[in-house]
């Protein structure tokens, strides 16, 4: 990332906002969380309820999610046709 997006995404930051590696580490337990509770009901947990964030949202939040452990769309798709879910 460049310094100045660095810089304005800083700006816009207020003081009590967590940090960067705060919503890492929150996000992080969140899915951790959530595979373990899902496994453990085969997969019949809706992550959210459906006005709880926007379709945006979700598909920053998965691209970021699938970047930082490397997959693919199409390993995601695979994995759900082998799986069921």
């Amino acid at each position: 990332m460049s310094s100045r997006t660095e810089t304005s995404q800083q700006a816009r930051a207020k003081p009590n906002d967590p940090s960067d590696g705060d919503i890492q580490q929150m996000l992080a337990k969140a899915v951790r969380l959530y595979a373990e509770r899902a496994a453990a009901r085969d997969g019949a947990l809706p992550a959210f309820a459906s006005d709880a964030v926007t379709a945006t949202d979700v598909m920053v939040t998965v691209t970021a999610m699938l970047k930082a452990v490397n997959l693919q769309v199409f390993e995601l798709g695979m994995w759900q046709a082998w799986s069921g879910r």
